[in-house]
This record gives structure tokens, sequence and C-alpha cells, in this order.
């Protein structure tokens, strides 16, 4: 059975699936490329996301490249 992947975080704004899409537009791609060189369990929690956000936008670049990450 796989783990849960917890979020830890004190304040709720500092959530992914919070940020305006402005802020998504420019967080996306360093997450991108954080994820690349670290894992994407390890973005995930630098980025207060899950694990499947980071896949899906890790996926998206190999498909489409730059472009692709386009919010």
């Amino acid at each position: 059975m796989p783990t849960e992947f917890k979020l830890y975080v004190e304040n709720k704004e500092d959530l992914f699936q919070n940020k305006s899409r402005e802020e998504k537009a420019k967080i996306i791609p360093e997450m991108v490329e954080y994820a690349i060189k670290h894992g994407n369990k390890p973005a995930a929690r630098y980025y207060n996301t899950y694990p499947s956000t980071v896949r899906r936008w890790v996926r998206i670049y190999e498909e489409k490249g730059i472009e692709g990450l386009k919010y």
C-alpha cells in the first residue's frame, strides 16, 4: 500500500493550489526544473503541493517543452 503524502503547512496561503494564476505561472517552470534535478517528492514538499501535481507538470514539459508550461 502506498504511503500517503501529507502537506505540512501552517499558512494555507503557502499551498500551491491557493496561489493566484500569476504566481502559478511563475512557479511552474521553477517547480519543473527543481523536480528534474531533485525528484518529484522533494519538489512537491518544497513548493507545497502534491507529487501528482509535480508529475503532471513534468510530463507536460516533456511532451510540449517550455511552451506547455504556460498556465
